[in-house]
């Protein structure tokens, strides 16, 4: 298979009161992709912190503790509208119980009941120190029928070793879901989606909470993005790489097709070769240059 149809939430914060409206806001929201022949449908990073909406103001220790108490019903929910739909659902991000503390882990639901997991590895400053998450050690190499894919999980994609690396290993795809509550934000992600399809050739496939809550907590309060699907600025894609995206802030669903041999001809025959062009005997060069000024530093200190 060479094309491969994703759709795209750009999911609204919007007035919900009970458990069930959000977890039918999320059916209606995959059905739709599914109306639309979607193979792929991708939520945003920390998409059941909508839940907290429900509940008093809890400080990030006992939203970690609430949360995962959703663990159980997210795991049966996304496996079984991934079986029912014939689709593979990327389920956003979701804070849950790992082995030594919580973490912020995205999951891959596939039609045959397979899961696939990836922890955020770039944690923020706020994920850090007041969500005390545990950080991802590893990029995940997923294997599907179109290729490879990786997801970087909103800070993780201003990190262009990360792209690089799963780019090395054949990842023609990166699942991008984001949240981010401000416009600066917004802006850093975007752009670093941008680059990071320039830079190695291949698709990234961004999604993100918009939209604002009429009550706001610690944890969430709005959210800024403009989701869709992004490739190379070369032939024989569009001169901005923007493949197809949303509207601003707007709560709606994005759904294109993508093929897979766009990149191979765009890698044989465009009019620049980022991915192959690089020139790694230099940079391991001047890495080592550097490594050896810090260590003769350390010693003079």
């Amino acid at each position: 298979m060479t094309t491969l149809t994703i759709a795209v939430a750009q999911y609204g914060l919007t007035h919900i009161e009970t458990t069930d409206q959000f977890w039918d806001g999320l059916a209606k929201r995959m059905e739709d992709a599914a109306k639309q022949h979607a193979d792929l449908f991708v939520l945003p990073e920390y998409v059941t912190l909508h839940l907290l909406s429900l509940v008093p103001s809890m400080n990030y220790i006992e939203a970690c503790e609430y949360l995962d108490s959703f663990s159980d019903v997210y795991e049966d929910f996304f496996k079984s509208y991934s079986a029912k739909l014939n689709m593979i659902i990327l389920a956003g991000t979701h804070v849950h119980k790992g082995d030594e503390g919580y973490v912020n882990q995205a999951g891959l639901f596939f039609p045959d009941g397979r899961k696939e997991i990836q922890n955020k590895i770039q944690l923020t400053p706020e994920e850090k120190t007041r969500w005390n998450l545990e950080a991802g050690e590893g990029i995940n190499i997923i294997e599907s029928d179109w290729g490879r894919l990786a997801i970087l999980t909103c800070y993780d994609i201003e990190f262009p070793e990360l792209s690089r690396i799963a780019a090395d290993q054949g990842v023609e795809l990166i699942l991008c879901p984001s949240y981010t509550d401000t416009v600066a934000g917004y802006h850093r992600v975007q752009n670093c989606v941008h680059a990071r399809a320039i830079e190695n050739q291949l698709f990234v496939a961004l999604s993100g909470i918009v939209g604002e809550l009429e009550e706001q907590r610690l944890q969430i309060d709005r959210g800024n993005c403009r989701a869709g699907i992004f490739g190379p600025c070369d032939i024989p894609f569009p001169d901005d790489g923007v493949i197809h995206a949303g509207e601003l802030n707007e709560d709606m669903l994005i759904v294109t097709e993508i093929d897979f041999a766009m990149l191979r001809e765009n890698r044989s025959y465009g009019i620049v070769a980022p991915f192959y062009d690089r020139r790694a005997d230099i940079y391991e060069s001047e890495h080592n240059a550097i490594v050896k000024r810090h260590l003769e530093d350390l010693k003079t200190t």
